[in-house]
């Protein structure tokens, strides 16, 4: 091996170094560079989850809200029909006192002690005087309510039981 061969042998070997060099730089740089593109769409998707989750947090948020003003409305009703369910009471207990007294003032009807209703002969004429022909004394459920309509007519008001107000 003379002398020109080893400066060849050591070019050589300084070229093939070089080249391993320049290409493990240029492949780092296009890897970063991947790594650069991958990041910026994963930072994209990240930005596209983050609008879902709060329009998510939002909608859940709506939900709740509607949820609460259905139990709002819902306590409103119940209060409502407690309302109403009352009215009723006060008003069959005012067509009961009604009846009574119109018991009292019939000198038809035989005097019971027991105070049952359920056996008033014309019961099925009161109502027939009151405008409901047609209906049989099968019906007592609404003829609490027809003694109710009755009690409104005579008076000729809402209903009231005020001594001042009836028409009797």
């Amino acid at each position: 091996m003379d002398t020109g061969q080893l400066v060849l042998i050591i070019v050589l070997a300084v070229v093939v170094i070089a080249a391993v060099i320049f290409a493990v730089v240029i492949g780092r740089r296009k890897k970063a560079e991947v790594n650069r593109h991958r990041a910026g769409e994963l930072r994209e998707k990240a930005a596209e989850e983050a609008i879902d989750a709060h329009r998510a947090k939002a909608e859940s948020a709506q939900a709740e809200a509607n949820a609460l003003q259905a139990e709002v409305e819902a306590n409103r009703l119940r209060q409502e029909a407690e309302r109403h369910a009352e009215k009723a009471n006060e008003a069959h207990g005012r067509v009961e006192e009604h009846l009574r007294h119109a018991d009292k003032l019939d000198p038809n009807v035989a005097d019971r002690s027991n105070g049952d209703r359920s056996s008033v002969p014309d019961r099925a004429g009161d109502a027939d005087r009151a405008g409901t022909t047609g209906r049989s004394n099968a019906s007592d459920g609404s003829n609490a309510a027809e003694g109710e309509r009755m009690t409104r007519d005579r008076t000729g008001r809402d209903g009231s039981t005020r001594e001042g107000d009836r028409n009797l």
